[in-house]
């Protein structure tokens, strides 16, 4: 057991990943805490589900258009000094938002201005995010780093919601916003305390002609990497949007704005449970990711079809496990295939195909859920999604056989 465990944690013997872990799970809070509160904020103004959609694709927006070139800049310049502008940049709508929600002066179109801000800035901290922690652990422990980085995400969907959910009832909507804005400034002063013979050295990518167009063809002539990002990019069009469809969800169960906490703290606490029990086994690999792929889109059909908020809560549980599996499994197998010089562009194409599709996403589940119900929105993203992952083991068996094969002990251990 204690072998297990040490194997479970064993990125964060590295002190650099340390100091990087615990100043993410704060960050994360704070985001995760101020998605629920905007929310709430678009649906207490009077928006609609296809309002809240459309608020929420108006924040991915930027992910489409702009990470490609912040992967490109990843690889180009010092990543601290990256993740240290965004963070300043992000707490700037954060604490406007607040001020804004103090005065009583918030309205919708405000609402929807922030979260294009938010989204420019997010759109450059998503791709240097993932990639850092490569930057401060050895490959060998690459796997197990992004599955705890997925660890922390998911503690800060349980931790963040719950705790909107009782400061927006106690304290006012003001007081999620600033406290993103002090979990912002904790993250700063982790990445500062990060000293910088701790950072692994890398060959920083001259700039050149033709260096995203060089990306997008790396992508399409590697059969997994490919086969990942065309997986993934799916999902995200029919299902991986939760800032819209777990709200929804939520509300036809109950007007409570606790309600929307307790979804997301469900599934947060299935995404915990989940990675922490294969963060030490889990390897990446063609197979592992298309089974997971998978695995999630039948949990998640198992959330649609929950006839009470008990089972939603039970599936949504079931739900956290397997979509940060299938998100790590993503990542890591991306970052694994990829060269070094490439790896902040296919991380960036990687966030797109998750994040970037919400412009389309967002409102469309929005929109069919205000017309069928959030069920029928769910129902059809997992149906979709599995279809999809079953196209992906046929191109890929048909492209690369050799690559969906069982993996040797060797391999395991080697990942």
């Amino acid at each position: 057991m204690s072998g297990y465990l040490r194997a479970t944690f064993r990125s964060l013997r590295h002190r650099a990943y340390r100091l990087y872990f615990i100043g993410q799970t704060i960050s994360t809070v704070g985001t995760w805490a101020q998605k629920v509160a905007q929310a709430w904020l678009v649906l207490q103004l009077g928006g609609s589900g296809t309002v809240l959609g459309v608020t929420v694709g108006l924040q991915q927006a930027p992910t489409l258009f702009l990470t490609p070139w912040a992967g490109l800049l990843a690889d180009r310049i010092d990543r601290r000094t990256m993740l240290l502008w965004t963070q300043v940049c992000a707490a700037v709508p954060a604490a406007v938002l607040a001020v804004l929600a103090l005065l009583d002066r918030v309205t919708l179109p405000a609402v929807m201005v922030l979260a294009v801000a938010v989204g420019v800035v997010e759109a450059f901290d998503k791709p240097v995010r993932h990639t850092f922690a490569a930057d401060v652990v050895p490959p060998e422990d690459m796997t197990n780093a992004v599955t705890l980085n997925a660890t922390m995400f998911n503690a800060g969907k349980v931790l963040g919601p719950a705790a909107a959910g009782i400061a927006i009832s106690v304290l006012g909507v003001a007081a999620t916003f600033l406290f993103n804005v002090f979990s912002f400034l904790v993250m700063i002063v982790t990445l500062v305390a990060i000293r910088p013979g701790e950072i692994r050295p890398r060959e920083l990518v001259p700039k050149e002609l033709g260096a995203l167009r060089a990306g997008l063809g790396y992508a399409r002539r590697t059969p997994v990497i490919f086969t990942a990002l065309a997986l993934t990019t799916l999902t995200g069009l029919v299902a991986y949007e939760w800032n819209t469809a777990v709200p929804l969800l939520a509300r036809e169960f109950s007007p409570d704005a606790a309600t929307i906490g307790f979804f997301f703290a469900a599934m947060g606490a299935g995404a915990i449970v989940g990675s922490l029990a294969l963060a030490g086994a889990l390897v990446a690999s063609p197979r592992t990711f298309l089974i997971g792929g998978g695995v999630f889109a039948v949990t998640l059909g198992l959330v649609a079809a929950a006839p009470t908020m008990g089972l939603a809560l039970v599936a949504l549980f079931m739900l956290g496990a397997t979509a940060t599996t299938f998100r790590a499994l993503a990542t890591s197998l991306i970052q694994l295939e990829s060269e070094p010089g490439m790896r902040g562009r296919m991380v960036s194409l990687l966030i797109m195909a998750l994040n970037g599709t919400s412009p389309v996403s967002a409102p469309l589940i929005g929109a069919v859920a205000e017309g069928l119900g959030a069920r029928v929105a769910v129902g059809a993203g997992a149906g979709l999604s599995l279809a999809a992952a079953v196209v992906c083991w046929r191109y890929l068996a048909a492209v690369a056989p050799e690559r969906l094969r069982r993996e040797s002990l060797v391999g395991a251990r080697r990942a």
